[in-house]
């Protein structure tokens, strides 16, 4: 799986994605609410500010990194 920044958008695997779109197994939500442009480095360092190797860092700071991730891009 290859993830891309950049000033279009998103990509997954070279192919432009919104990431309000999701679909798991065949059932999937879709969004017609346009994605504010964002700066990457914003994205790439909220997920760095995740500490895998930190046996500290819970599933609720993964989330909340998630989740500020997501009230950048809406």
């Amino acid at each position: 799986m290859k993830i891309g920044f950049g000033k279009d958008g998103l990509t997954l695997n070279s192919k432009k994605i919104n990431p309000l779109n999701l679909s798991v197994n065949g059932h999937g939500i879709e969004s017609d609410y346009p994605i504010k442009a964002v700066d990457p480095f914003e994205i790439l360092s909220s997920l760095a500010s995740i500490d895998l190797s930190d046996e500290k860092t819970t599933r609720k700071d993964k989330i909340e990194a998630l989740q500020k991730i997501l009230n950048d891009i809406l």
